[in-house]
């Protein structure tokens, strides 16, 4: 009963479960067509909700602190990988930088443990870290500032 047919995937019969308060829920709501991810605080009781919140734009990979007004229909369970993305994008932001965004200086962990100085910024992309394969520590400038460097 709580299975559907989806066009994307050839009219397969897909599961669609249901969504939860605490859940991270995708939502489309924006004009090209992207989607942002939220988490919910509280059940979407009415059809159209007004949700407070970090979002998450996938597309242009940016976090907005806004409020969206939704249609409870347009919301679902993410997928494991969203989730992970979208953890990873707020603690890029937890320390002030942009999702993803790398500078030399920048303390990072690798999925092994291993803590070290990032030295070439450029080559750090987004799945890096959606993967689980790197952690966002500190910022250069928390490190500056913790060492005192900005004082002297």
């Amino acid at each position: 009963t709580n299975a559907k047919y989806c066009e994307m995937w050839g009219n397969k019969l897909i599961d669609e479960p249901e969504f939860k308060a605490g859940d991270i829920i995708a939502s489309k709501c924006f004009s090209d067509d992207s989607f942002g991810l939220v988490k919910l605080n509280k059940d979407l009781i009415n059809r159209l909700t007004s949700v407070n919140g970090l979002w998450y734009t996938k597309y242009d990979c940016e976090i907005c602190d806004m409020s969206l007004e939704i249609f409870k229909e347009d919301t679902r369970h993410t997928t494991p990988e969203e989730i992970e993305e979208y953890e990873s994008a707020l603690n890029f932001y937890k320390h002030g930088r942009d999702p993803f965004e790398v500078k030399k200086g920048d303390i990072l962990k690798d999925d092994e443990g291993t803590i070290f100085f990032v030295d070439f910024p450029s080559n750090w992309k987004k799945e890096s870290f959606t993967s689980g394969r790197y952690t966002f520590l500190k910022t250069a400038e928390e490190i500056d500032e913790w060492l005192g460097v900005a004082d002297e």
